[in-house]
């Protein structure tokens, strides 16, 4: 074997590997034969031009605009969206027009709309009933995969049921939704996308920021200072040590006045009790 010969045979063997190693959620369904001219696109971002990128949190819904203008030069009656969701994100509201399959860690969604999409125009899908995990990681989540198809592209194929069992595990078989049903909207801006009928929405994770935890002080009680010159309170006269009675001896300007009246009342007192005396004294029977 030549080396050429050599190097194309490992050429087509590691392509092969690589093709096998691609998981299905990167393989868009063909659709070759759909008469439909159309392209999928997301909203844009009015301050890059690029398209936008939704950021949302843990547990929230994803309001991702799933859009689809007619770039052909014929209307189209009739529009099935296929919408594909990885790991952290999952579809979450199941829509009455919409069948869903489930294998391993991808989620896929049928959905089909009595719309007319005349040349030039747009239609959007938002939110398309996607959130995220309640305990979401952001390494997790990347990008909703989503694909538009004429409703005469998809009869042709079986109809929306059959083409959603194709991509359910196995041994299991997609389920209609019952909620609402699932509507289409004229975009609020403008659509941008990769020009073909395959389309890639990015979403990312914000969490918020940790809290740094707060020392937590014990405040201390501080004594209060007795104001300068405040009276202080003298003990009752008759409570006691114990509050047994006694008293404490009053002392004071108070106690000299008291001293002094009593004196002249004692020396008055004698001086009575004499002059009584030398009465009876001179007293004649």
């Amino acid at each position: 074997m030549t080396i050429r010969r050599y190097v194309c045979a490992v050429s087509a063997t590691l392509l092969a590997a690589g093709l096998a190693a691609t998981p299905a959620a990167a393989a868009p369904e063909p659709n070759a034969s759909d008469p439909a001219k159309l392209a999928a696109g997301t909203l844009k971002d009015p301050e890059t031009g690029k398209n936008r990128k939704y950021l949302v949190g843990q547990g929230e819904a994803v309001p991702v605009v799933l859009g689809v203008t007619n770039v052909g030069d014929a209307p189209v009656d009739g529009l099935v969206l296929q919408v594909r969701v990885l790991n952290d994100l999952d579809l979450t509201t199941k829509y009455e027009n919409c069948w869903y399959a489930v294998d391993s860690n991808q989620e896929t969604a049928w959905c089909e709309f009595d719309a007319e999409l005349a040349p030039g125009a747009s239609l959007a899908v938002t939110g398309a009933g996607i959130s995220t995990s309640p305990d979401a990681r952001a390494e997790n989540i990347s990008s909703v995969v989503y694909m538009w198809f004429s409703k005469t592209h998809a009869d042709a194929q079986g109809g929306i049921q059959a083409l959603a069992d194709k991509w359910a595990g196995q041994g299991t078989k997609a389920v209609r939704g019952t909620g609402d049903t699932l509507p289409t909207a004229t975009p609020s801006g403008e659509l941008g996308g990769i020009g073909g009928p395959i389309g890639f929405a990015g979403v990312g994770l914000t969490t918020p920021p940790t809290a740094t935890p707060t020392p937590t002080t014990t405040a201390s009680a501080t004594p209060s200072a007795t104001p300068t010159g405040a009276p202080t309170a003298a003990p009752s006269a008759s409570a006691g040590a114990g509050g047994e009675g006694g008293g404490l001896p009053v002392t004071g300007a108070g106690t000299a006045t008291v001293a002094g009246v009593g004196g002249v009342l004692l020396i008055l007192g004698g001086a009575g009790y004499l002059i009584a005396r030398r009465r009876r004294t001179r007293f004649v029977a």
